[in-house]
């Protein structure tokens, strides 16, 4: 459980493409089926959702997790391999390269609550992250108390006492876009780690738990933009990056609609170096939340 009678600033983070430049999924997929074969697995999701059909008034895509975390679980099944976290520690996680210095990045910003600025205005720093990969892939990533919470695509896996050799991992939670922003939600009221303090019930704004306003939202991609939305219309603060080998022309079309639709207040590099422009401005905006609490108590 996390600290009460706080308050909070909570900086939600992406995390394929945004603080790795891999496909944590992607790397699940190679695993177990061979190197280099993510991409006619992805190729096959697409054409399970009838995106390549003429298209039609009445036509909706479908939704890309529950396709992707089905045919996953039916691929470890193949394997008798289980997706929990054991076999993701033993098999996946060194696969996992994150950006460099990332994890110096994240531990220098949470540190900024130990200032004594924070301590007086009792203003905790908390990092999230929110992805549209594997929960218990994901967590383990990063050092024991670094990220207060992960947000991610989760399986439960049975095994029948008969057939302990076959275990069988049934999805259980899918994130997309939309569940992204429930995810912003559960933060801001504190549901996220509290179970008697569901999503739905209405909270009023002084007692949220991290307001929209002390929020910071950094994303890579599409499936970001109603989160950043969410968070920009609220109040918040909303970062977009890109990865560090892109040339301009893809930063731009990757790009161009978040900067028109004004969904982000910052597109950058995905540079975790402490002189770079993200830790720069990341910082820059934890300091001006913690002076309006300074101001707040001066009144």
């Amino acid at each position: 459980m996390t600290s009460v009678n706080k308050n909070h600033i909570s900086i939600i983070w992406d995390f394929d493409g945004t603080l790795t430049p891999c496909d944590s999924t992607t790397e699940v997929v190679e695993v177990l089926q061979g190197a280099k074969t993510g991409g006619d697995f992805w190729k096959y999701i697409k054409s399970l959702r009838y995106d390549t059909r003429p298209s039609q008034w009445q036509h909706i895509l479908a939704s890309d997790a529950p396709i992707w975390t089905y045919s996953l679980s039916r691929l470890a099944a193949t394997k008798r391999v289980p997706l929990n976290k054991e076999f993701f520690r033993e098999f996946v996680l060194p696969r996992i390269k994150l950006y460099k210095n990332v994890t110096e990045f994240l531990q220098k910003l949470k540190k900024l609550s130990t200032q004594k600025r924070f301590v007086d205005t009792n203003l905790e720093i908390h990092h999230f992250v929110v992805s549209a990969g594997l929960k218990e892939l994901v967590e383990q990533v990063f050092p024991a108390d670094l990220v207060t919470w992960t947000f991610g695509c989760r399986y439960t896996v049975l095994v029948d006492p008969n057939h302990q050799d076959q275990p069988e991992s049934i999805p259980v939670f899918c994130m997309d876009e939309t569940m992204k922003t429930r995810s912003i939600f559960e933060i801001v009221k504190g549901s996220f780690d509290d179970p008697d303090k569901g999503v739905n019930i209405r909270v009023k704004s002084e007692r949220l738990w991290s307001p929209f306003s002390n929020t910071i939202y950094i994303g890579d991609g599409p499936t970001d933009i109603p989160a950043l939305a969410l968070i920009r219309e609220r109040g918040g603060t909303g970062i977009a990056v890109y990865g560090q080998d892109w040339d301009k022309k893809k930063i731009r079309k990757k790009h161009k609609h978040l900067r028109l639709d004004k969904r982000t207040d910052l597109v950058c590099v995905a540079d975790y170096s402490f002189t770079g422009e993200l830790y720069k401005y990341i910082e820059a905006k934890c300091i001006q939340i913690c002076q309006r609490y300074e101001a707040e108590q001066s009144v």
